[in-house]
């Protein structure tokens, strides 16, 4: 998980960028829907082999992801539909991205890569699932490595130097990340909300 200050400090970024949007009166669901629009034409661009671009397209989407969140806020924008559709849009954009790069693997008979990415992809809907089921429950569920965030730099700087270099093992190391730890923080958000309900607490 990064630190608090360490995301405070990449947004920061994109203050002016975030500043302009606001003076444009650009609202903040449209970021969201441009965020996603960037996730599936990435997981098209890493079905297709075009890792490089593929990797500087999801990192645009996951720009988009970062962001929309301020513009809400400083644009008094924020609604409790437009968290809900961020998230929502959010599980379809990373689901974009690894059918592609599944879809791709297929094709070219790399197993092994395509049974680590599904691993992968359902390592990260289950850590998603786990925060969500827990907080429907009243209980506040961070913990682990591999949020979002933390996948999607896995995602970008994997498919990236993967597309220049064209040595698809560079990618492989990072879905042998992926799968496990994406895996182990599910694991890991099920141990925390059973300690947090231990003895009758919670539902």
């Amino acid at each position: 998980m990064y630190p608090e200050g360490f995301k405070k400090g990449f947004i920061s970024l994109f203050d002016p960028a975030i500043g302009f949007f606001v003076s444009l009166r650009i609202r903040p669901n449209w970021l969201t829907t441009a965020g996603f629009a960037f996730g599936v034409a990435s997981g098209f661009l890493f079905a297709t082999g075009h890792f490089l671009w593929g990797g500087l397209v999801a990192f645009l989407s996951a720009a988009c992801d970062a962001v929309d969140g301020s513009l809400a806020r400083r644009s008094g924008a924020a609604t409790t539909f437009g968290r809900f559709y961020d998230s929502f849009l959010d599980r379809y954009s990373e689901l974009a991205m690894f059918i592609g790069l599944s879809y791709y693997y297929a094709g070219g008979d790399m197993w092994r890569m395509v049974i680590l990415t599904d691993l992968a992809l359902v390592g990260s809907l289950m850590v998603s699932y786990a925060r969500a089921r827990a907080e429907g429950l009243g209980l506040d569920c961070k913990v682990g490595l591999m949020e979002r965030p933390e996948r999607l730099t896995v995602v970008i700087a994997g498919t990236i130097l993967t597309g220049m270099f064209d040595r698809h093992w560079i990618f492989e190391i990072a879905l042998w990340v992926l799968a496990v730890l994406t895996n182990l923080t599910a694991l890991q958000r099920m141990l925390h909300v059973r300690r947090l309900t231990a003895g009758g607490k919670g539902a």
